[in-house]
């Protein structure tokens, strides 16, 4: 029996690989470029959460607590937060209208999920792959909190579908389908970044993205992830066993990830009860000058913690 992932047409797939090889650099170097523009640096010194409680004599340097630029001032771990979300809704923007315009110009990518090609969406799918590998490789080489197992288990997760596209020709309308979660991604990130900001949760700009955040969310994961879960049902058992095995893994993951994620940003914004609550984190300047020496240092650090959770 022949397998459908001998029968590659390894030109396209080289010309594929050197595609994604490109918007991998893209991102990267769009990646210093925020950097340089708002820190007027290219790379953070890191640390490590898991290991936090041990070094109590690290030097608060960095922070000058006579600036009124609470960017320059946050700890490096925050800093390099900042720019990273900043790509990444770049990123969303980018992706999210793109599968929404391929969606509604091509409907065939929803009616044929499996067989149906498409050279716009396939380029879409080119650009996220780029993507997906720079978060990848940005995540490894600076985020060393518990943040990162279920970022790299997300991340993985969707690598191995678009590799299947990739493998097999197919699937491509499922992929583009599931991107339309990033029309989401453009709230979720925003919010993000108003946290890293130090907004307010109580602003009027805080609560319409969170508001937003919310109402998108629904549409865009909670129903997206339905109909995927719908079609896996309806259709997907068709298939030969390793496809639908992989496409029940794939969405299986991706429904469970977006149903913990809603719990947590629920809970963050107040509508589970306050217990459930989160805060804005403090700025790092009062957390300067409220402590000193090794107690600012772990303050700084385990508000960077509540940071990541939320």
């Amino acid at each position: 029996m022949t397998s459908e992932f001998v029968n590659w047409d390894w030109k396209k797939l080289g010309i594929s690989c050197s595609q994604v090889l490109l918007s991998f650099i893209c991102f990267r170097f769009s990646q210093f470029i925020v950097r340089w523009y708002l820190f007027g640096t290219c790379t953070f010194r890191t640390f490590s959460y898991f290991g936090w409680g041990k070094n109590r004599h690290h030097s608060n340097s960095f922070v000058d607590i006579h600036s009124n630029q609470p960017l320059l001032v946050a700890p490096p771990n925050r800093r390099w937060r900042i720019s990273n979300e900043a790509v990444s809704l770049g990123h969303s923007v980018v992706s999210g209208f793109w599968a929404l315009y391929a969606i509604i110009v091509y409907p065939k990518l929803m009616e044929d999920m499996v067989n149906y090609t498409n050279t716009m969406a396939h380029y879409l799918l080119i650009v996220s792959t780029g993507y997906l590998i720079h978060d990848l490789t940005d995540l490894l080489m600076n985020e060393q909190s518990l943040r990162i197992v279920e970022l790299l288990f997300h991340h993985v997760v969707v690598l191995v579908a678009f590799g299947t596209n990739y493998a097999t020709n197919q699937f491509l309308g499922v992929v583009v389908c599931g991107l339309l979660m990033e029309l989401n991604s453009i709230f979720l990130h925003s919010r993000s970044m108003l946290n890293l900001y130090r907004v307010d949760k109580s602003s009027t700009p805080f609560r319409i993205i969170a508001l937003l955040n919310i109402v998108t969310f629904i549409i865009f994961r909670m129903a997206v992830s339905t109909y995927l879960l719908y079609w896996q049902i309806t259709t997907a058992w068709k298939m030969v066993w390793y496809l639908t095995l992989i496409t029940f893994v794939v969405i299986v993951s991706l429904a469970i990830t977006n149903i913990v994620l809603l719990y947590r940003v629920l809970a963050a914004d107040g509508l589970l009860g306050k217990k459930r609550q989160r805060g804005v984190p403090a700025n790092p300047t009062e957390i300067t000058t409220q402590a000193s020496g090794a107690d600012a240092d772990d303050r700084l650090r385990d508000e960077d913690e509540i940071e990541v959770i939320a």
